[in-house]
Protein backbone atom coordinates (compact mmCIF):
# COMPACT_ATOMS: atom_id res chain seq x y z
CA UNK A 1 0.00 0.00 0.00
CA UNK A 2 1.36 3.62 -1.15
CA UNK A 3 2.02 4.91 2.49
CA UNK A 4 0.80 8.34 1.64
CA UNK A 5 -2.66 6.96 1.17
CA UNK A 6 -5.11 8.70 3.56
CA UNK A 7 -3.07 11.20 4.22
CA UNK A 8 -3.56 15.21 4.11
CA UNK A 9 -1.06 15.30 0.81
CA UNK A 10 -2.81 12.29 -1.39
CA UNK A 11 -6.31 14.12 -1.23
CA UNK A 12 -4.39 17.42 -2.26
CA UNK A 13 -3.14 15.79 -5.23
CA UNK A 14 -6.44 14.06 -6.01
CA UNK A 15 -8.32 16.93 -5.31
CA UNK A 16 -9.74 16.68 -9.30
CA UNK A 17 -11.10 13.21 -8.66
CA UNK A 18 -13.23 15.03 -6.66
CA UNK A 19 -17.25 14.59 -7.20
CA UNK A 20 -19.84 17.02 -6.13
CA UNK A 21 -23.10 15.43 -4.15
CA UNK A 22 -26.35 16.68 -3.88
CA UNK A 23 -27.09 16.91 -0.21
CA UNK A 24 -30.83 17.89 0.87
CA UNK A 25 -32.29 20.43 3.56
CA UNK A 26 -32.46 17.47 6.26
CA UNK A 27 -28.82 16.39 6.12
CA UNK A 28 -27.60 19.85 5.01
CA UNK A 29 -28.93 20.61 8.74
CA UNK A 30 -28.04 18.33 10.32
CA UNK A 31 -24.25 18.88 9.22
CA UNK A 32 -24.63 22.27 10.02
CA UNK A 33 -25.29 21.59 13.23
CA UNK A 34 -23.07 18.25 13.93
CA UNK A 35 -24.30 18.15 17.61
CA UNK A 36 -22.42 16.22 20.30
CA UNK A 37 -26.16 14.04 20.62
CA UNK A 38 -28.39 13.87 17.96
CA UNK A 39 -31.89 12.33 17.40
CA UNK A 40 -33.51 12.91 14.00
CA UNK A 41 -36.63 10.94 13.27
CA UNK A 42 -37.51 11.40 9.30
CA UNK A 43 -39.89 9.87 7.17
CA UNK A 44 -38.95 6.88 4.50
CA UNK A 45 -36.80 8.14 1.72
CA UNK A 46 -35.42 11.24 3.58
CA UNK A 47 -31.52 9.37 3.09
CA UNK A 48 -31.33 8.79 6.80
CA UNK A 49 -28.36 6.25 5.59
CA UNK A 50 -25.96 8.33 3.69
CA UNK A 51 -26.47 11.64 4.89
CA UNK A 52 -26.47 11.53 8.86
CA UNK A 53 -25.44 7.56 9.78
CA UNK A 54 -22.20 7.82 7.14
CA UNK A 55 -21.90 11.52 7.59
CA UNK A 56 -21.90 10.62 11.89
CA UNK A 57 -19.22 7.55 11.17
CA UNK A 58 -16.89 9.07 8.48
CA UNK A 59 -16.82 12.40 11.19
CA UNK A 60 -15.64 10.41 13.95
CA UNK A 61 -13.48 7.97 12.24
CA UNK A 62 -11.44 11.42 10.67
CA UNK A 63 -11.38 13.28 14.40
CA UNK A 64 -10.97 10.02 16.27
CA UNK A 65 -7.98 7.96 15.11
CA UNK A 66 -8.08 4.61 16.39
CA UNK A 67 -11.29 5.35 19.02
CA UNK A 68 -14.08 2.57 19.20
CA UNK A 69 -17.38 2.92 18.19
CA UNK A 70 -20.34 0.86 18.42
CA UNK A 71 -23.29 0.33 15.89
CA UNK A 72 -26.53 -1.41 18.02
CA UNK A 73 -29.11 -3.41 16.66
CA UNK A 74 -31.36 -5.23 18.45
CA UNK A 75 -30.35 -8.59 16.90
CA UNK A 76 -27.06 -9.53 14.85
CA UNK A 77 -29.64 -10.83 12.23
CA UNK A 78 -31.05 -7.83 12.05
CA UNK A 79 -27.74 -5.75 11.42
CA UNK A 80 -26.33 -8.06 8.86
CA UNK A 81 -29.29 -8.52 7.09
CA UNK A 82 -30.43 -5.19 7.00
CA UNK A 83 -28.34 -2.12 8.55
CA UNK A 84 -25.27 -2.72 7.58
CA UNK A 85 -25.76 -3.27 3.88
CA UNK A 86 -27.43 0.13 4.26
CA UNK A 87 -24.31 1.71 6.05
CA UNK A 88 -21.91 -0.27 3.01
CA UNK A 89 -23.87 1.60 0.19
CA UNK A 90 -24.33 5.11 2.31
CA UNK A 91 -20.34 4.69 2.86
CA UNK A 92 -20.01 4.25 -0.96
CA UNK A 93 -21.71 7.02 -1.64
CA UNK A 94 -19.25 9.36 0.25
CA UNK A 95 -16.53 7.49 -1.76
CA UNK A 96 -15.00 5.06 1.22
CA UNK A 97 -14.81 1.57 -0.57
CA UNK A 98 -14.94 -1.95 1.24
CA UNK A 99 -11.64 -3.45 1.14
CA UNK A 100 -9.81 -0.10 0.35
CA UNK A 101 -10.86 2.23 3.07
CA UNK A 102 -12.44 -0.40 5.63
CA UNK A 103 -12.84 -4.16 6.33
CA UNK A 104 -15.96 -5.54 7.67
CA UNK A 105 -16.19 -8.82 10.02
CA UNK A 106 -12.58 -8.98 9.67
CA UNK A 107 -9.20 -7.27 10.88
CA UNK A 108 -7.30 -5.71 7.80
CA UNK A 109 -4.99 -7.58 6.17
CA UNK A 110 -0.81 -6.57 7.54
CA UNK A 111 -0.23 -5.98 4.01
CA UNK A 112 -2.79 -2.94 3.79
CA UNK A 113 -0.86 -0.76 6.55
CA UNK A 114 -4.04 -0.20 8.85
CA UNK A 115 -3.70 1.61 11.93
CA UNK A 116 -3.75 -0.13 14.98
CA UNK A 117 -6.78 0.72 17.80
CA UNK A 118 -6.03 2.16 20.74
CA UNK A 119 -8.44 -0.32 22.20
CA UNK A 120 -7.93 -3.62 20.33
CA UNK A 121 -10.54 -6.49 19.90
CA UNK A 122 -10.01 -9.99 20.72
CA UNK A 123 -9.54 -12.30 17.89
CA UNK A 124 -12.31 -13.71 17.75
CA UNK A 125 -14.50 -10.16 18.12
CA UNK A 126 -12.96 -8.76 14.80
CA UNK A 127 -16.15 -11.05 13.00
CA UNK A 128 -18.33 -8.51 14.52
CA UNK A 129 -15.89 -5.43 13.55
CA UNK A 130 -15.62 -2.48 10.95
CA UNK A 131 -11.90 -1.79 10.78
CA UNK A 132 -10.92 1.58 9.13
CA UNK A 133 -8.01 2.76 7.63
CA UNK A 134 -6.70 4.98 10.80
CA UNK A 135 -7.24 2.44 13.41
CA UNK A 136 -10.68 3.17 14.21
CA UNK A 137 -12.60 -0.06 15.05
CA UNK A 138 -16.60 -0.20 15.05
CA UNK A 139 -18.18 -2.42 16.95
CA UNK A 140 -21.59 -4.20 16.08
CA UNK A 141 -23.74 -5.14 19.49
CA UNK A 142 -26.43 -6.64 19.45
CA UNK A 143 -29.07 -6.32 22.68
CA UNK A 144 -30.00 -9.61 22.08
CA UNK A 145 -26.65 -10.70 23.53
CA UNK A 146 -27.29 -10.03 27.46
CA UNK A 147 -24.42 -7.29 28.47
CA UNK A 148 -22.85 -7.07 24.90
CA UNK A 149 -21.55 -3.76 25.93
CA UNK A 150 -20.29 -5.05 29.27
CA UNK A 151 -16.90 -3.96 29.85
CA UNK A 152 -16.14 -2.17 27.05
CA UNK A 153 -14.72 0.98 26.62
CA UNK A 154 -16.39 3.08 23.99
CA UNK A 155 -16.61 6.42 22.13
CA UNK A 156 -19.27 6.72 19.99
CA UNK A 157 -22.36 5.18 19.20
CA UNK A 158 -24.57 5.06 16.83
CA UNK A 159 -28.22 3.52 16.38
CA UNK A 160 -30.10 3.21 13.26
CA UNK A 161 -33.36 1.94 13.25
CA UNK A 162 -33.93 3.52 16.60
CA UNK A 163 -37.46 2.66 16.93
CA UNK A 164 -36.06 -1.47 17.70
CA UNK A 165 -33.79 -0.44 20.72
CA UNK A 166 -34.76 -0.89 24.40
CA UNK A 167 -34.19 1.96 25.41
CA UNK A 168 -33.69 0.37 28.95
CA UNK A 169 -30.56 -1.59 27.82
CA UNK A 170 -29.33 1.58 26.02
CA UNK A 171 -29.15 3.39 29.80
CA UNK A 172 -27.94 0.52 31.36
CA UNK A 173 -25.50 -1.56 29.13
CA UNK A 174 -24.89 1.08 26.41
CA UNK A 175 -24.48 4.73 27.78
CA UNK A 176 -22.84 2.72 30.56
CA UNK A 177 -20.10 1.60 28.13
CA UNK A 178 -19.43 4.92 26.62
CA UNK A 179 -16.70 6.12 28.57
CA UNK A 180 -13.03 6.43 29.84
CA UNK A 181 -10.71 7.34 27.19
CA UNK A 182 -10.05 10.89 27.78
CA UNK A 183 -6.46 10.48 27.34
CA UNK A 184 -6.99 10.14 24.16
CA UNK A 185 -9.96 11.76 22.90
CA UNK A 186 -10.49 14.28 25.77
CA UNK A 187 -10.18 17.90 23.17
CA UNK A 188 -12.14 15.97 20.48
CA UNK A 189 -16.23 18.09 20.18
CA UNK A 190 -17.40 14.82 19.33
CA UNK A 191 -15.96 12.03 22.17
CA UNK A 192 -18.91 9.86 23.49
CA UNK A 193 -21.20 11.53 21.12
CA UNK A 194 -24.07 9.49 19.70
CA UNK A 195 -26.48 9.23 17.30
CA UNK A 196 -30.14 7.62 16.37
CA UNK A 197 -32.18 8.03 13.24
CA UNK A 198 -35.76 6.26 12.95
CA UNK A 199 -38.68 6.96 10.95
CA UNK A 200 -41.64 7.51 13.29
CA UNK A 201 -42.27 4.42 15.69
CA UNK A 202 -45.29 3.63 14.80
CA UNK A 203 -45.70 1.12 18.06
CA UNK A 204 -44.82 2.17 22.10
CA UNK A 205 -41.43 0.34 21.84
CA UNK A 206 -39.80 3.57 20.20
CA UNK A 207 -41.71 6.12 21.94
CA UNK A 208 -38.47 6.91 23.97
CA UNK A 209 -36.76 8.79 21.05
CA UNK A 210 -39.69 11.32 20.65
CA UNK A 211 -39.19 11.99 24.40
CA UNK A 212 -35.33 13.42 23.78
CA UNK A 213 -37.05 16.44 22.01
CA UNK A 214 -37.63 17.52 25.97
CA UNK A 215 -33.62 17.49 25.99
CA UNK A 216 -33.02 19.70 23.35
CA UNK A 217 -32.37 23.67 23.65
CA UNK A 218 -34.35 25.38 20.61
CA UNK A 219 -32.29 28.58 21.82
CA UNK A 220 -29.04 26.89 21.66
CA UNK A 221 -29.39 25.12 18.52
CA UNK A 222 -30.02 28.76 17.13
CA UNK A 223 -27.14 29.64 18.61
CA UNK A 224 -24.95 27.49 17.03
CA UNK A 225 -26.41 27.55 13.49
CA UNK A 226 -25.42 31.73 13.97
CA UNK A 227 -21.93 31.12 14.44
CA UNK A 228 -21.50 28.37 12.25
CA UNK A 229 -23.44 30.80 9.59
CA UNK A 230 -20.85 33.63 10.67
CA UNK A 231 -18.03 31.46 10.38
CA UNK A 232 -19.33 30.14 7.19
CA UNK A 233 -19.93 34.30 5.87
CA UNK A 234 -16.03 34.91 7.22
CA UNK A 235 -14.76 32.24 4.68
CA UNK A 236 -16.40 33.77 2.04
CA UNK A 237 -14.23 37.34 2.64
CA UNK A 238 -10.45 38.24 1.32
CA UNK A 239 -8.28 36.29 3.90
CA UNK A 240 -6.59 38.57 5.76
CA UNK A 241 -5.10 38.43 9.86
CA UNK A 242 -8.34 40.13 10.85
CA UNK A 243 -10.45 37.04 8.85
CA UNK A 244 -7.90 34.28 9.64
CA UNK A 245 -8.30 35.39 13.54
CA UNK A 246 -12.07 35.61 14.11
CA UNK A 247 -12.66 32.06 11.50
CA UNK A 248 -10.17 30.58 14.19
CA UNK A 249 -12.45 32.11 16.83
CA UNK A 250 -15.55 31.13 15.61
CA UNK A 251 -13.95 27.97 15.08
CA UNK A 252 -13.41 27.13 18.86
CA UNK A 253 -16.41 28.77 20.16
CA UNK A 254 -18.73 25.85 17.47
CA UNK A 255 -16.90 23.22 18.52
CA UNK A 256 -17.68 24.22 22.27
CA UNK A 257 -21.25 24.91 21.23
CA UNK A 258 -21.77 21.69 19.42
CA UNK A 259 -20.47 19.61 22.50
CA UNK A 260 -22.03 21.66 25.44
CA UNK A 261 -25.34 23.53 26.12
CA UNK A 262 -26.54 24.84 29.47
CA UNK A 263 -28.57 22.40 31.43
CA UNK A 264 -32.30 22.12 29.95
CA UNK A 265 -33.68 21.25 33.17
CA UNK A 266 -30.59 23.21 35.83
CA UNK A 267 -29.54 21.48 39.15
CA UNK A 268 -27.26 22.68 42.02
CA UNK A 269 -23.85 22.29 40.96
CA UNK A 270 -24.80 21.75 37.02
CA UNK A 271 -23.49 24.66 34.72
CA UNK A 272 -23.35 22.20 31.44
CA UNK A 273 -24.88 19.44 29.85
CA UNK A 274 -23.74 17.36 26.40
CA UNK A 275 -25.44 20.00 23.13
CA UNK A 276 -29.02 17.70 22.16
CA UNK A 277 -30.08 18.10 18.61
CA UNK A 278 -33.72 16.59 18.16
CA UNK A 279 -35.69 16.93 15.16
CA UNK A 280 -38.46 15.54 13.10
CA UNK A 281 -38.63 15.87 9.09
CA UNK A 282 -41.94 15.48 7.07
CA UNK A 283 -42.28 14.84 3.31
CA UNK A 284 -41.98 18.76 2.72
CA UNK A 285 -38.56 18.85 3.97
CA UNK A 286 -37.37 17.07 1.60
CA UNK A 287 -39.40 18.56 -1.31
CA UNK A 288 -36.72 20.11 -4.01
CA UNK A 289 -35.81 16.36 -3.83
CA UNK A 290 -39.69 14.77 -4.46
CA UNK A 291 -41.35 17.76 -5.78
CA UNK A 292 -44.93 18.90 -5.54
CA UNK A 293 -46.53 16.98 -8.24
CA UNK A 294 -45.59 13.90 -6.21
CA UNK A 295 -46.67 14.74 -3.16
CA UNK A 296 -49.83 15.74 -4.48
CA UNK A 297 -50.51 12.40 -5.95
CA UNK A 298 -49.38 11.37 -2.39
CA UNK A 299 -51.73 13.25 -0.73
CA UNK A 300 -54.55 12.53 -3.83
CA UNK A 301 -53.75 8.80 -3.57
CA UNK A 302 -53.28 7.78 0.33
CA UNK A 303 -55.87 6.47 3.31
CA UNK A 304 -56.06 9.43 5.57
CA UNK A 305 -53.74 6.93 8.01
CA UNK A 306 -50.74 6.47 5.94
CA UNK A 307 -50.92 10.35 4.93
CA UNK A 308 -50.52 11.38 8.31
CA UNK A 309 -48.09 8.70 9.32
CA UNK A 310 -45.80 8.36 6.30
CA UNK A 311 -45.80 11.51 4.91
CA UNK A 312 -46.80 14.26 7.50
CA UNK A 313 -44.50 12.16 10.22
CA UNK A 314 -47.65 12.81 12.63
CA UNK A 315 -47.24 10.67 15.72
CA UNK A 316 -50.32 7.84 15.52
CA UNK A 317 -49.06 4.51 16.83
CA UNK A 318 -52.25 2.86 15.37
CA UNK A 319 -55.45 3.01 14.22
CA UNK A 320 -57.70 3.70 17.14
CA UNK A 321 -60.40 1.63 15.88
CA UNK A 322 -59.31 -1.35 14.56
CA UNK A 323 -59.98 -4.91 13.60
CA UNK A 324 -57.31 -5.78 15.70
CA UNK A 325 -57.96 -4.07 18.91
CA UNK A 326 -56.65 -5.86 21.62
CA UNK A 327 -53.15 -5.67 20.11
CA UNK A 328 -50.40 -4.07 21.76
CA UNK A 329 -46.67 -3.70 22.59
CA UNK A 330 -47.09 -7.11 24.88
CA UNK A 331 -47.61 -9.33 21.66
CA UNK A 332 -44.33 -8.17 20.13
CA UNK A 333 -40.77 -9.53 21.42
CA UNK A 334 -37.44 -9.32 20.62
CA UNK A 335 -35.88 -13.11 19.73
CA UNK A 336 -32.55 -14.08 21.08
CA UNK A 337 -29.52 -14.38 18.29
CA UNK A 338 -29.29 -18.18 17.08
CA UNK A 339 -26.74 -20.28 18.46
CA UNK A 340 -25.45 -20.70 15.56
CA UNK A 341 -24.14 -17.26 14.36
CA UNK A 342 -20.86 -18.04 15.75
CA UNK A 343 -20.65 -20.97 13.22
CA UNK A 344 -22.10 -18.92 10.05
CA UNK A 345 -19.33 -16.41 10.67
CA UNK A 346 -19.47 -13.83 7.79
CA UNK A 347 -21.98 -11.19 6.94
CA UNK A 348 -22.43 -12.94 3.12
CA UNK A 349 -23.02 -16.64 5.00
CA UNK A 350 -25.27 -15.01 7.15
CA UNK A 351 -27.77 -13.73 4.41
CA UNK A 352 -27.41 -17.07 2.28
CA UNK A 353 -28.42 -19.48 4.79
CA UNK A 354 -31.93 -17.96 5.53
CA UNK A 355 -33.53 -19.59 9.04
CA UNK A 356 -30.16 -20.60 10.97
CA UNK A 357 -30.05 -16.68 12.02
CA UNK A 358 -33.30 -17.61 13.71
CA UNK A 359 -33.39 -17.67 17.38
CA UNK A 360 -36.63 -18.19 18.36
CA UNK A 361 -37.42 -21.34 15.52
CA UNK A 362 -37.37 -24.77 16.87
CA UNK A 363 -36.00 -27.01 14.38
CA UNK A 364 -37.70 -29.98 15.65
CA UNK A 365 -41.13 -28.51 15.23
CA UNK A 366 -42.99 -28.35 11.49
CA UNK A 367 -43.62 -24.81 10.57
CA UNK A 368 -47.17 -23.40 10.13
CA UNK A 369 -47.91 -21.55 6.75
CA UNK A 370 -50.87 -19.67 5.13
CA UNK A 371 -51.07 -17.73 2.58
CA UNK A 372 -52.94 -14.90 0.72
CA UNK A 373 -52.87 -13.80 -2.95
CA UNK A 374 -53.79 -11.34 -5.80
CA UNK A 375 -52.77 -9.77 -8.42
CA UNK A 376 -50.53 -7.20 -6.82
CA UNK A 377 -49.30 -8.91 -4.20
CA UNK A 378 -49.00 -12.67 -2.94
CA UNK A 379 -47.86 -12.62 1.23
CA UNK A 380 -47.46 -15.69 3.68
CA UNK A 381 -47.48 -15.76 7.20
CA UNK A 382 -45.00 -18.39 9.23
CA UNK A 383 -45.62 -19.49 12.69
CA UNK A 384 -44.99 -22.81 15.31
CA UNK A 385 -47.10 -23.98 18.11
CA UNK A 386 -44.36 -24.04 21.51
CA UNK A 387 -46.76 -24.77 24.51
CA UNK A 388 -49.75 -22.63 24.51
CA UNK A 389 -47.94 -19.83 22.07
CA UNK A 390 -48.56 -19.39 18.81
CA UNK A 391 -45.18 -17.75 18.05
CA UNK A 392 -45.20 -15.66 14.45
CA UNK A 393 -42.03 -15.93 13.75
CA UNK A 394 -41.86 -14.44 10.07
CA UNK A 395 -43.61 -13.24 7.02
CA UNK A 396 -42.77 -12.94 3.40
CA UNK A 397 -44.18 -10.93 0.59
CA UNK A 398 -43.81 -10.39 -3.33
CA UNK A 399 -45.08 -7.94 -5.59
CA UNK A 400 -45.62 -8.22 -9.37
CA UNK A 401 -43.93 -9.14 -11.60
CA UNK A 402 -43.50 -12.27 -9.05
CA UNK A 403 -46.22 -14.32 -8.26
CA UNK A 404 -47.57 -16.46 -5.87
CA UNK A 405 -44.78 -19.27 -7.11
CA UNK A 406 -41.90 -17.11 -6.43
CA UNK A 407 -43.27 -16.03 -2.83
CA UNK A 408 -43.26 -20.04 -2.31
CA UNK A 409 -40.21 -20.80 -3.40
CA UNK A 410 -38.39 -18.05 -1.80
CA UNK A 411 -40.17 -19.78 1.89
CA UNK A 412 -38.77 -22.69 0.65
CA UNK A 413 -35.92 -21.50 0.24
CA UNK A 414 -35.17 -20.02 3.63
CA UNK A 415 -36.15 -23.30 5.37
CA UNK A 416 -34.22 -25.29 3.26
CA UNK A 417 -31.81 -25.85 5.89
CA UNK A 418 -34.24 -26.89 8.78
CA UNK A 419 -33.74 -30.25 9.88
CA UNK A 420 -37.32 -30.82 10.22
CA UNK A 421 -39.27 -30.48 6.60
CA UNK A 422 -42.34 -30.89 7.73
CA UNK A 423 -45.09 -28.10 7.18
CA UNK A 424 -48.54 -27.52 8.16
CA UNK A 425 -50.17 -25.60 5.24
CA UNK A 426 -53.58 -23.73 5.98
CA UNK A 427 -56.12 -22.86 3.10
CA UNK A 428 -59.19 -21.49 3.10
CA UNK A 429 -61.91 -22.00 0.20
CA UNK A 430 -60.51 -19.06 -2.10
CA UNK A 431 -56.90 -21.23 -2.61
CA UNK A 432 -59.15 -23.98 -4.06
CA UNK A 433 -60.30 -22.17 -7.06
CA UNK A 434 -59.38 -22.79 -10.99
CA UNK A 435 -60.11 -20.80 -13.87
CA UNK A 436 -60.29 -21.82 -17.74
CA UNK A 437 -56.79 -21.22 -18.12
CA UNK A 438 -55.10 -23.50 -15.65
CA UNK A 439 -56.47 -26.84 -14.35
CA UNK A 440 -54.37 -26.26 -10.93
CA UNK A 441 -55.38 -24.16 -7.92
CA UNK A 442 -53.33 -22.11 -5.66
CA UNK A 443 -53.06 -25.12 -3.05
CA UNK A 444 -52.27 -27.25 -5.77
CA UNK A 445 -49.23 -24.73 -6.60
CA UNK A 446 -48.30 -24.21 -3.28
CA UNK A 447 -48.38 -28.54 -2.37
CA UNK A 448 -46.56 -29.31 -5.52
CA UNK A 449 -43.44 -26.98 -4.98
CA UNK A 450 -42.93 -27.34 -1.18
CA UNK A 451 -43.16 -30.94 -2.44
CA UNK A 452 -40.66 -30.71 -5.20
CA UNK A 453 -38.09 -28.74 -2.81
CA UNK A 454 -38.14 -32.21 0.07
CA UNK A 455 -40.91 -30.58 1.97
CA UNK A 456 -43.85 -32.99 3.59
CA UNK A 457 -46.58 -31.15 3.66
CA UNK A 458 -49.82 -32.01 5.44
CA UNK A 459 -53.04 -30.05 4.28
CA UNK A 460 -55.82 -28.54 6.30
CA UNK A 461 -58.67 -27.22 4.43
CA UNK A 462 -60.52 -24.32 6.67
CA UNK A 463 -63.34 -24.30 4.23
CA UNK A 464 -65.57 -21.30 4.17
CA UNK A 465 -63.81 -18.40 5.76
CA UNK A 466 -65.65 -17.22 8.63
CA UNK A 467 -67.53 -13.96 8.54
CA UNK A 468 -65.34 -10.43 9.54
CA UNK A 469 -67.35 -10.18 12.68
CA UNK A 470 -67.00 -13.60 14.04
CA UNK A 471 -62.77 -13.51 13.50
CA UNK A 472 -62.85 -9.76 14.87
CA UNK A 473 -64.39 -10.86 18.42
CA UNK A 474 -62.63 -14.48 18.76
CA UNK A 475 -59.31 -12.97 17.35
CA UNK A 476 -59.83 -10.52 20.02
CA UNK A 477 -60.25 -13.10 22.69
CA UNK A 478 -56.50 -14.62 21.81
CA UNK A 479 -55.03 -11.65 22.02
CA UNK A 480 -56.59 -10.69 25.29
CA UNK A 481 -55.24 -14.24 26.72
CA UNK A 482 -58.30 -16.36 26.34
CA UNK A 483 -57.14 -19.76 27.96
CA UNK A 484 -59.20 -21.70 24.83
CA UNK A 485 -57.03 -20.42 22.74
CA UNK A 486 -53.34 -19.85 21.62
CA UNK A 487 -51.69 -16.23 22.97
CA UNK A 488 -50.36 -14.67 19.45
CA UNK A 489 -46.63 -13.26 20.18
CA UNK A 490 -44.96 -11.87 17.43
CA UNK A 491 -41.25 -11.68 16.08
CA UNK A 492 -40.87 -7.98 16.15
CA UNK A 493 -37.99 -7.96 13.96
CA UNK A 494 -39.58 -10.81 11.19
CA UNK A 495 -42.54 -8.76 11.07
CA UNK A 496 -42.47 -5.45 11.07
CA UNK A 497 -44.69 -4.91 7.84
CA UNK A 498 -47.16 -7.26 9.62
CA UNK A 499 -47.53 -4.98 12.70
CA UNK A 500 -47.92 -2.17 10.50
CA UNK A 501 -50.54 -3.83 8.38
CA UNK A 502 -52.29 -5.38 11.61
CA UNK A 503 -52.41 -2.11 13.54
CA UNK A 504 -53.39 0.01 10.83
CA UNK A 505 -56.41 -2.36 9.97
CA UNK A 506 -59.24 -0.20 10.15
CA UNK A 507 -62.88 -1.50 11.08
CA UNK A 508 -66.09 -0.66 9.26
CA UNK A 509 -70.00 -1.97 9.73
CA UNK A 510 -71.02 -3.88 7.50
CA UNK A 511 -74.33 -5.68 6.41
CA UNK A 512 -73.11 -8.90 8.23
CA UNK A 513 -71.90 -6.69 11.74
CA UNK A 514 -68.43 -5.57 11.75
CA UNK A 515 -65.76 -6.03 8.60
CA UNK A 516 -62.31 -5.16 7.87
CA UNK A 517 -62.07 -2.13 6.13
CA UNK A 518 -59.89 -3.15 2.83
CA UNK A 519 -60.36 0.40 1.38
CA UNK A 520 -56.30 0.85 1.50
CA UNK A 521 -56.64 -2.32 -1.08
CA UNK A 522 -58.02 0.14 -3.34
CA UNK A 523 -54.89 2.67 -3.34
CA UNK A 524 -51.66 2.23 -5.89
CA UNK A 525 -48.40 0.79 -4.28
CA UNK A 526 -45.78 2.94 -3.53
CA UNK A 527 -42.83 3.75 -1.78
CA UNK A 528 -44.75 5.57 1.02
CA UNK A 529 -47.85 3.49 0.65
CA UNK A 530 -46.86 0.22 0.16
CA UNK A 531 -49.15 -2.59 -0.24
CA UNK A 532 -47.19 -4.78 2.07
CA UNK A 533 -48.69 -2.25 4.77
CA UNK A 534 -52.22 -2.64 3.50
CA UNK A 535 -54.61 -5.45 4.68
CA UNK A 536 -53.55 -7.99 2.25
CA UNK A 537 -51.02 -9.60 4.51
CA UNK A 538 -53.48 -9.43 7.39
CA UNK A 539 -55.80 -12.17 5.38
CA UNK A 540 -52.92 -14.66 5.59
CA UNK A 541 -52.55 -14.35 9.51
CA UNK A 542 -56.26 -14.75 9.82
CA UNK A 543 -56.00 -17.97 7.65
CA UNK A 544 -53.12 -18.81 10.26
CA UNK A 545 -54.83 -18.07 13.06
CA UNK A 546 -57.50 -20.17 12.65
CA UNK A 547 -55.48 -23.18 11.90
CA UNK A 548 -52.99 -23.22 14.77
CA UNK A 549 -56.61 -23.02 16.77
CA UNK A 550 -58.55 -25.72 15.66
CA UNK A 551 -56.62 -27.84 13.02
CA UNK A 552 -53.39 -27.87 14.51
CA UNK A 553 -51.79 -31.37 15.00
CA UNK A 554 -48.71 -31.78 16.79
CA UNK A 555 -48.03 -35.66 15.31
CA UNK A 556 -47.36 -35.51 11.39
CA UNK A 557 -48.30 -39.20 11.38
CA UNK A 558 -51.54 -38.97 12.23
CA UNK A 559 -53.83 -40.21 9.62
CA UNK A 560 -56.83 -37.14 10.16
CA UNK A 561 -55.66 -35.12 7.12
CA UNK A 562 -53.43 -36.20 3.62
CA UNK A 563 -49.32 -36.23 3.73
CA UNK A 564 -48.04 -35.08 0.32
CA UNK A 565 -44.06 -36.40 0.61
CA UNK A 566 -41.83 -34.66 -1.26
CA UNK A 567 -38.16 -35.75 -2.23
CA UNK A 568 -35.88 -35.99 0.67
CA UNK A 569 -33.08 -33.08 0.75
Amino acid sequence: MNEDLFTESYFAKNRERVQKHFFNKVQRRAMAINAHDEYIVAARGVGKSEGLDARFIIRNVWEMPGSTGALISPTYAKAWGNTLPAICHALKCWGYIEGVHYFVGRKAPSSMGFGTPKRTPLREAWSNCFHFWNGTVMVVLSFAQGMSANSMSLDWILGSEAKFLDYDKIKHEVNAANRGNIQYFGDCPWHHSVMYTTDMPTTGRGKWILDKQEECSPEHIDFLRNIYRQKKEMEMREPTSYTERVIRELTSDLALARKYQRPVKPKPGKTREYTVYYDEYDVFDNLEVLGKDFIWQMYRDSPPLVWQTAFLNKRIFRNPNGFYSGLNDAHFYMPADSSRLPEIGQRGSLLKLGCLADGDLDMSLPINIAFDANAAISSCVVSQVQNKTERILKSFFVKTPLKLPDLVQKVADYYHLKINHDINFYYDHTFVWKNATSSESYSDTIKKIFITNGYRVREHYIGQAPLHSWKHAEIDKALKGDPQYLLPQFNEPNNEFLRIALEQTGIKQGKNGFEKDKTPEGTPDSPDNPDEYKTHITDAFDTLWLGDNFYYRKSMDSDEVPIFLGKKG
